[in-house]
């Protein structure tokens, strides 16, 4: 039909066409940002997926930084409350703090330095990661939670009398139970005494590595990492107590912490899928500490104990619930320094909180919990 056109008539009908390309090649590109997460006095969080309705739980990718976020005022929660919060973690010597809500990022801050990539040791919440690779490792076959621990590290793994280290079960060295001094020392049968002992407990970690043949580091990996996506978490040997300890980002303790809200699933995954284990895990092990799982600690009980030191003497009992101001669905991984993943079932909540010391120097509870919680509760309905 152009076979006889003119070159003007050609150039009137090509010009629009050609205007039109260069128009729409010269737009911006559109970028669709996410809410902006809750940073008072912190350093900016990174790159967050678009904002999505809260509908179920969210897991992110196990590998880049995608995480999606959700703003508070959306959940109905009070912001300028949150924000004071948040501001109250960084102003006691908080280096990340972080919090979930159905798995995606509310509130997200870095201070003195850190970003989402770094990592530290996180001491006794530690214990929290093993509780599960226990379970994990019994999921596989590898070991009986209640068979005598000799079974698995030999005769004469304690300082105990050959009769009595056989009444220690795997069970006793999770729940804190094993009736022995932080030098093994025998000082009552087990089950009948509550001790923290860093000792026993760490029995429990060469067991794991009989068992398994493999560093902790691959075990850690092939049971849990590779499969909630731990990106910065490795063991290492904390310098200050001269311990081997998980050192992990504030992203990958969410990640663990996620895992845990969702008894012990990852996306459509049950992982962990001895659930009377599960249930042992996160709910009152013996009689003597009502607050106190399988190397978890735990909310809403009628009474505590704390650690006592090395000494080896009984720890006093509080009469009284772990944290006042916090759920009493709280359950918690908790280090030395206010290292910190409280797991809240009843809110479908995850608050980690990394850093240093807050005040006098605690192996689990601090004051900075109920102070902290106490902030966290006017915030959060």
């Amino acid at each position: 039909m152009l076979r006889n056109a003119s070159p003007c008539s050609l150039s009137g009908l090509l010009l629009p066409v050609i205007l039109l390309v260069i128009t729409l090649g010269c737009q911006p590109e559109k970028t669709i940002r996410p809410e902006k997460s809750i940073s008072p006095g912190g350093d900016a969080a990174p790159a967050i997926s678009q904002v999505h309705p809260v509908t179920e739980y969210y897991y992110p990718p196990a590998t880049g930084s995608t995480w999606e976020t959700v703003g508070a005022a959306s959940l109905g929660w009070n912001v300028t409350k949150l924000n004071e919060a948040v501001a109250y973690a960084g102003q006691n010597q908080s280096t990340a703090f972080i919090i979930l809500h159905k798995g995606r990022i509310v509130s997200e801050t870095y201070w003195r330095g850190w970003n989402s990539s770094s990592a530290a040791v996180i001491a006794s919440a530690t214990k929290s990661i093993a509780a599960t690779l226990c379970g994990l490792t019994q999921q596989q076959g590898q070991l009986s939670i209640g068979e005598p621990v000799s079974k698995y590290l030999g005769k004469g793994w304690s300082k105990a009398p050959g009769a009595k280290e056989d009444l220690i079960q795997v069970r006793h060295l999770l729940a804190m139970t094993s009736g022995l001094d932080d030098s093994l020392r025998y000082v009552a049968d087990a089950g009948t005494r509550w001790f923290y002992g860093n000792a026993a407990y760490h029995q429990s970690l060469y067991l794991l590595d009989r068992v398994s043949g493999k560093s902790r580091d691959a075990l850690t990996r092939d049971l849990l990492g590779s499969r909630i996506g731990l990106q910065h978490s490795a063991w290492r040997i904390d310098s200050l107590a001269g311990i081997n300890t998980m050192a992990s980002s504030g992203r990958d303790m969410a990640r663990f912490g996620l895992f845990i809200l969702s008894k012990g699933a990852w996306a459509g995954e049950q992982i962990l899928t001895d659930t009377a284990y599960f249930n042992a895990m996160t709910n009152t092990s013996q009689p003597l500490n009502r607050s106190y799982g399988y190397l978890w600690w735990l909310n809403g009980k009628s009474s505590f104990m704390l650690p006592s030191g090395d000494s080896g003497e009984t720890s006093p009992v509080y009469n009284r619930t772990f944290i006042p101001a916090a759920p009493p669905s709280l359950i918690a991984a908790l280090g030395r320094g206010d290292k910190k993943i409280y797991v809240v079932p009843a809110k479908d909540l995850v608050i980690i909180r990394h850093g240093s010391e807050t005040g006098t120097p605690a192996a689990a509870l601090s004051s900075f919990d109920n102070q902290l919680w106490t902030r966290l509760s006017a915030a959060i309905p």
